[in-house]
């Protein structure tokens, strides 16, 4: 098996699974974090974190009911007009049932799928403090060696999320200059880091995808850290790449829920890949806490 097919073998079982955790620390995410600093290396790819990856995705029972949903509602007729303002509808009600029944009814109508999931990550960045980042690692795990028969599965993972609390209204677009921001705070690091890259996508939706980046980011409070060293082995890997951050992983792996640490530390790599010079400091901090 190629390592992309592995890969996304891992993607579709994380997408299919039980999780009744926080979203913010999904499989999911835990997985997409893995696969973007294994690919640091594609020519010899880390073993210590394909094991992690599959490690993940075994700690968890799997959903067996995704393709009888499906199913069930072509059973019942696939003539009814249905758009995606039901689903949005729904899904502001909180009704699980409708909710999976509009967005199965849109998934056999649409040609891939793909909409019906984009539009219901616009609807999870209402809450993006529970949902963005987990919403934007879906995505990127969806599209990776990307199958359009497996949509449903991913599309079911973000229903499942959703549902577990209520969704505040959909907010209004602020006018906001947006720029790459590296926090000194610990716990905002990872959430800028994926609203950053949200706002950067291309997509489809990105109007309002953008509505609701700029409602948090316009809010959240960030405090820019400056001075301190910049770690050992940093500079080397912003000019010429290497395994600076696929050993970081390797050695988190060790340590007893280690997840939210792999998560920030994949955040942390990409702002070291797009921000300048002057905010490695900060970035170092982050790492050398991790």
């Amino acid at each position: 098996m190629s390592l992309q097919n592995e890969i996304k073998s891992y993607f579709d079982r994380a997408a299919a699974l039980v999780y009744d955790g926080p979203s913010v620390i999904h499989p999911i995410i835990t997985l997409n974090a893995l696969k973007n600093i294994i690919g640091d290396n594609r020519n010899n790819p880390s073993q210590k974190l394909l094991d992690e990856m599959a490690k993940v995705v075994e700690s968890y029972p799997e959903r067996i009911d995704d393709q009888a949903i499906l199913d069930r509602v072509a059973k019942n007729g696939l003539g009814q007009t249905v758009f995606i303002s039901d689903l949005e509808d729904a899904c502001q009600n909180g009704n699980p049932l409708e909710m999976e029944y509009e967005a199965a009814h849109l998934q056999w109508i649409s040609e891939n799928g793909l909409g019906v999931l984009e539009a219901l990550i616009e609807v999870a960045l209402q809450d993006f403090d529970r949902l963005g980042t987990f919403s934007y690692h879906l995505q990127r795990a969806n599209v990776f060696n990307q199958e359009i028969k497996n949509t449903w599965t991913y599309t079911r993972c973000l229903l499942k999320e959703i549902v577990k609390s209520p969704l505040p209204e959909p907010h209004a677009k602020v006018e906001i200059d947006y720029k790459l921001k590296v926090s000194s705070k610990k716990n905002q690091v990872t959430a800028l880091a994926s609203a950053g890259r949200l706002w950067e996508g291309d997509y489809i939706r990105i109007k309002g995808i953008r509505r609701e980046l700029s409602y948090w980011l316009s809010s959240a409070s960030v405090e820019m850290g400056t001075g301190g060293k910049i770690m050992n082995g940093l500079e080397d890997y912003v000019k010429k790449g290497g395994n600076f951050f696929i050993e970081m992983a390797e050695g988190l792996i060790s340590n007893l829920n280690h997840e939210a640490k792999i998560i920030q530390l994949e955040a942390l790599r990409y702002f070291v890949k797009n921000s300048i010079k002057s905010d490695l400091p900060v970035i170092s901090k982050h790492l050398e806490a991790l």
